[in-house]
């Protein structure tokens, strides 16, 4: 089969504003449904996991996200506003459309953009992996969402970001 992409087209780059990464997955997929099956990567699933949580923000809350240093703070009003309207099992259902799973995907995303890293899948569960060390986000998530953390969000990639330098 003749390969339909080259390795410069399957790099995301996370500098680019939301509606270029939304174009960036969209392609991406096409390409899988075309058979290059090689494409399904972690950090392509962690995308589309942050892509419905921009989505879901923007729709349910009327919030913008994007991916900016700044957007931590708009993530912590995503948190609160959730922890104040949702019930919790609905965070952490079984099926893809998880909304921990994809607020976590989100704010990797966020440190990935802003401090460096990738994603890893390690065998404590899927990390952002910062120059050795981990964050691992959704751990993070499902606490503050629980009511098991109060460390809030920009105190928590504070920290991150301290570790990442």
């Amino acid at each position: 089969m003749k390969r339909l992409d080259n390795e410069k087209s399957r790099t995301i780059d996370y500098h680019s504003d939301i509606p270029e990464l939304e174009r960036f997955y969209e392609r991406q997929f096409e390409m899988i449904k075309k058979g290059n099956t090689d494409l399904v990567t972690l950090e392509l699933v962690m995308l589309g996991k942050a892509l419905d949580f921009i989505q879901l923000a923007r729709k349910k809350l009327g919030i913008e996200l994007d991916t900016g240093e700044c957007a931590v703070k708009k993530l912590e009003e995503v948190i609160d506003a959730l922890e104040r309207g949702v019930v919790q099992d609905n965070f952490f259902s079984e099926d893809s459309g998880n909304i921990a799973g994809s607020m976590s995907a989100y704010f990797g995303l966020l440190m990935i953009a802003n401090i460096g890293g990738i994603w890893e899948d390690t065998e404590n569960g899927t990390a952002v992996n910062i120059n050795g060390r981990y964050a691992y986000v959704y751990e993070y998530i499902e606490r503050r969402l629980l009511g098991l953390s109060e460390l809030d969000a920009q105190t928590f990639y504070d920290s991150v970001k301290t570790a990442g330098n």
